[in-house]
């Protein structure tokens, strides 16, 4: 048996979905899903961002007179290190239970190819601090930790090797950018 918060990443980088809510659903389908208690944040007249503790949801539209359109979602999985299980929206939690303050992102790519998910390992902006993962079905990147020096273990509250956030939608288009612009 899986772990709760496991079983939750799990399915979260196989579906490309967080509770059933896609990253193209509008702020009141998210709202439905994960529930009325998030801070709801903008920088513009243009994009807007519903924090709904470890899950944020963004929306992008071409002006005030036209509908939100659902961009991408991150679960800002280090946050757990800080806040621990609180963190976790209360309708995930109701759905998973109890969650850890560390995802190792070895445990969750082995349990994801055990069900046959595999991570492809994707050139970043972010290397050497940064290691980037992409599951081409859901299109759901993972981003952890990695060392800068050897023999480094801790990053702040952080391990090497925790997972720092998960992410959709992360196109194939992108992908193949980020493999030209930093390399296979």
């Amino acid at each position: 048996m899986t772990p709760h918060s496991l079983a939750f990443y799990m399915d979260v980088v196989a579906s490309g979905r967080v509770l059933g809510a896609k990253p193209t659903d509008s702020p009141d389908q998210v709202t439905a899903i994960l529930g009325a208690d998030f801070a709801e944040n903008s920088l513009d007249d243009h994009s807007m961002w519903r924090d709904y503790g470890m899950a944020e949801f963004h929306w992008i539209r071409e002006s005030p007179d036209h509908p939100w359109v659902g961009h991408h979602f991150s679960l800002q999985v280090h946050r757990l290190s800080c806040w621990g299980g609180s963190i976790v929206n209360r309708a995930i939690r109701e759905r998973y239970g109890r969650f850890d303050r560390r995802l190792r992102f070895d445990k969750l790519e082995r349990l994801l190819a055990r069900r046959g998910v595999r991570l492809e390992g994707v050139p970043d902006a972010n290397a050497p601090d940064f290691t980037l993962h992409w599951q081409p079905a859901s299109q759901v990147s993972v981003m952890a930790f990695q060392a800068r020096e050897k023999g480094e273990r801790r990053r702040g509250n952080s391990l090497v090797s925790d997972v720092y956030a998960i992410s959709s939608s992360m196109s194939a288009e992108e992908v193949a950018w980020n493999r030209a612009r930093y390399g296979r």
